[in-house]
């Protein structure tokens, strides 16, 4: 699997959103999310690559801090973030 900055893609998988191929694509940490465990997300003006840890379903979406500062996503790494 390799993930292009550039554009935002995944090359080699598929996320759980049906038939959407790109993995959410969230401005920052105070950004609320939901999603599927297993699924990845980027933070575009942290530069951070996540995971989430646990199905979070639209009724309980949340911010990336809270989410995180409950153990239900994981970052997995960082690039440069946008005009850094």
């Amino acid at each position: 699997m390799s993930y292009d900055i550039s554009t935002g893609k995944l090359d080699g998988i598929k996320i759980g959103r049906g038939c959407v191929e790109l993995p959410p694509i969230l401005e920052d940490k105070n950004s609320v999310f939901w999603g599927y465990k297993g699924e990845i997300f980027v933070l575009k003006n942290s530069g951070i690559i996540g995971i989430v840890l646990e199905n979070i379903d639209k009724n309980n979406a949340d911010s990336i801090e809270n989410l995180k500062n409950s153990n239900k996503i994981m970052y997995l790494s960082t690039f440069i973030g946008k005009g850094e």
